[in-house]
């Protein structure tokens, strides 16, 4: 007698990877600071999901995947010895009736933010980015660095503090 088969049989394709490719994006133009290097690690990140999906089978898939995400940018900052955004993002400048003099003095406010979050120390930089790009919630962080979510807003208090004076500190000299 053959063993019976399966009414349905359990196939773990990564499909309910799918509904974070936006935030995986979002997260990996935080780290990197422009689309294409950011498409290239969200498709990097989803890669390395996929081949290791079946096994870990995580409990939370969106946390899991933001590591991942994480962890793969970091690996590009490593090997490219850099740290943070290089580049202002051109892409949110799009024309949308806005002068030139506005795109630009939008771009640089951008910039400065960038170089700001690009300074903080690694610890804060991974929860501001995680939480403003992400848009995870401080228990989905919490998760992903294996950190409590009291240590999620401590640091993301602190990293904001510290991207508020510089970009007051940058902005004034500006104006200057």
């Amino acid at each position: 007698m053959s063993d019976p088969v399966p009414m349905r049989a359990e196939i773990h394709s990564g499909q309910d990877l799918l509904p974070f490719r936006d935030k995986v994006f979002c997260l990996c133009l935080g780290f990197v600071g422009n689309a294409a290097d950011a498409r290239d690690l969200a498709q990097e990140t989803y890669a390395k999901a996929l081949t290791h999906y079946a096994v870990d089978r995580p409990a939370n898939p969106q946390a899991w995947i933001m590591r991942i995400a994480r962890n793969t940018c970091l690996d590009l900052a490593r090997r490219k010895k850099s740290r943070g955004p290089q580049h202002p993002i051109s892409e949110w400048t799009a024309m949308d009736g806005r002068t030139p003099e506005a795109v630009a003095n939008r771009e640089e406010e951008i910039g400065i933010v960038r170089k700001a979050i690009a300074g903080l120390p690694r610890r804060q930089r991974d929860v501001l980015v995680m939480r403003e790009y992400g848009e995870l919630s401080y228990e989905e962080i919490a998760q992903a660095l294996a950190i409590s979510a009291g240590t999620v807003m401590s640091r993301l208090n602190r990293a904001r503090r510290a991207v508020l004076k510089f970009y007051r500190e940058e902005h004034h000299e500006k104006a200057n």
